[in-house]
């Protein structure tokens, strides 16, 4: 159960350099930016910040 499990999740991350699966999220100003609208804009870098803004 358990190897299945992680089996999913791993198969559910992008790789590095694949494509990333279409989505949409508000930015500071709740405008909706979709992935697919700003790529055909150009490239576009997708960053992750864990804990950011937090303490510790």
């Amino acid at each position: 159960m358990l190897s299945l499990l992680l089996t999913s999740v791993l198969a559910a991350q992008p790789m590095v350099g694949g494509l990333a699966p279409d989505f949409t999220v508000k930015d500071v100003d709740g405008v909706e930016l979709k992935l697919s609208s700003l790529v055909e804009r150009g490239p576009v870098v997708l960053a992750f910040f864990p804990k950011a803004f937090t303490p510790g």
